[in-house]
């Protein structure tokens, strides 16, 4: 045999051998990532105490791939994580509290930003950049691989439709403070998007029209526009319409998405802006008795204008029903229950649970939606968090010397040892203690079900025993960047 002949032999059957994997690899219809923002541990643990009363109830803990999942980001512009670095090293977190911001000469935690591009771009990147790597170099995304290959993509939030979450799934920026840009993105005549749905309305607030007065400052008023594109993108918009994308603004309009009448015809592209500025309230994390339970909750969410405001619920059906119009190819949708990072950065356990709450009963319309309209043959599900938010443990973690909520050992703070948090019972407000009040390095969780999901286990990077120990899992744990990997993989042709 030639050598130019064993050379064609070998490229042939490398050819083969590549195409049978790809062919062996489980591919999905369907690809639905939901997010709980700021959602650690003991944060989604937290939830299911004040919902259920015990641990390990939510539906989608019983989903066959259970896993922790670091969130750290690049540290340096120029400087790449080398592959052997450890961004999230077990021994270090589980020293001290200060192990949970505690970074390498290569990484540092993250933000929404970052750890979205990894979630939905599969690299690590520096905090603030969207969509792009730390020279500003657009990267493909999760949602333009798939309408490549024919599917429909959608994002729905309940915070503005432009924040750093929802926009790492779809956005390319250097800085996630251009909001209007983002969104100019979102809505663009090129955009991958079919739908998406937030807040960040002009006009509103918290269900109410804002009574604007004349002299209102540019700087404000630009603000105000800010999270739909400017003013002018705004007045076109208004209209009903913008290269072609329906706006959607009422909750009667979500409703008639979620639940469309027999024979109705959806919009062909929605874009829908809640009538709030900020983040949906969280209707639907009250329990059995709305009333009974409101008054446990800030005054920000009495009162009935907000009961004219979607739910993440309603939202995310309608979402659905508008990706699969029409569509025989299949969808990616991601859906963020948003304000769980805003209650954790405020330490405030009361709004975190009801957050969760209405975010766990999306997720379970969600499993709903493929168990009667679709199968977990074809449709996978991943749940996750961008990262931890506040350091939430249990009670006596540390001694607060200060009274300032922030575990800081130079100002004589005492670190005790890692507590749970104590369950009070469903429908009550668990016992907790906040260490901080920003991100954390900590594993967060991540849940999986559908083609695919066995993929995760391929792609574990450690094991964190005492996490295994503290919330009941293996303690393997996977990075942020295989999330994209995974989604990849399934969504090929």
């Amino acid at each position: 045999m030639t050598k130019r002949t064993l050379t064609v032999l070998t490229i042939v059957l490398s050819f083969v051998a590549v195409n049978v994997f790809a062919q062996d690899a489980p591919k999905a219809k369907n690809v639905i990532i939901l997010i709980g923002d700021g959602m650690g541990f003991n944060s989604d643990l937290a939830g299911t105490y004040y919902r259920y009363g015990e641990a390990g109830k939510q539906s989608y803990h019983s989903f066959p791939i259970r896993l922790g999942c670091t969130t750290y980001a690049q540290a340096k512009k120029g400087e790449p994580i080398p592959a052997d670095c450890k961004g999230y090293d077990p021994e270090v977190f589980w020293r001290s509290l200060s192990g949970g911001n505690e970074g390498t000469e290569f990484t540092k935690t993250t933000d929404s930003a970052a750890s979205s591009t990894a979630i939905h771009g599969g690299i690590k990147t520096l905090n603030g950049k969207i969509g792009v790597d730390d020279q500003d170099n657009p990267v493909e995304l999760v949602s333009e691989i798939a309408v490549k290959t024919g599917r429909k993509a959608g994002c729905v939030t309940t915070v503005p439709i432009g924040h750093a979450t929802p926009a790492g799934f779809i956005a390319h920026s250097k800085s996630r403070g251009d909001l209007d840009e983002i969104f100019i993105q979102m809505i663009d005549v090129k955009s991958p998007l079919t739908v998406t749905m937030g807040c960040g309305h002009p006009l509103y607030s918290k269900g109410k029209e804002l009574a604007v007065k004349g002299n209102e400052s540019e700087k404000d008023k630009k603000a105000r526009f800010l999270a739909v594109g400017g003013e002018e993108t705004w007045e076109k918009m208004k209209g009903g319409s913008i290269n072609g994308f329906t706006l959607v603004e009422t909750k009667k309009q979500f409703e008639e998405l979620a639940s469309p009448k027999p024979g109705a015809t959806l919009p062909q592209k929605v874009v829908g802006i809640i009538r709030n500025p900020g983040s949906v309230a969280p209707l639907t994390g009250w329990l059995d008795d709305m009333e009974a339970t409101r008054n446990l909750f800030d005054a920000e969410y009495s009162g009935t204008a907000v009961d004219e405001l979607p739910d993440l619920t309603m939202m995310s059906l309608g979402a659905i029903n508008l990706l699969t119009q029409n569509n025989d190819r299949g969808f990616i949708v991601m859906i963020e229950g948003g304000a769980i990072d805003g209650a954790n950065h405020g330490q405030n356990i009361k709004k975190s649970v009801l957050e969760h709450t209405a975010f766990s009963k999306a997720i379970d319309a969600v499993i709903r939606w493929v168990e009667t309209k679709s199968s977990w043959n074809e449709t996978l599900v991943i749940i996750t968090a961008d990262h931890e938010t506040g350091q939430m443990w249990g009670p006596g973690t540390f001694n607060d010397v200060d009274g300032d909520g922030v575990y800081d050992k130079k100002k004589g703070d005492v670190f005790n040892g890692f507590k749970p948090i104590e369950n009070t019972g469903r429908g009550n407000v668990p016992k907790v203690q906040y260490a901080g009040k920003g991100h954390s390095n900590a594993l967060v969780p991540l849940y999986a079900k559908g083609p695919g999901a066995d993929l995760f286990l391929k792609r574990i990077k450690g094991t964190d025993a005492k996490a295994g120990e503290f919330w009941k899992f293996s303690g393997q744990y996977v990075d942020d960047t295989d999330i994209f990997h995974v989604v990849k993989t399934v969504l090929a042709p």
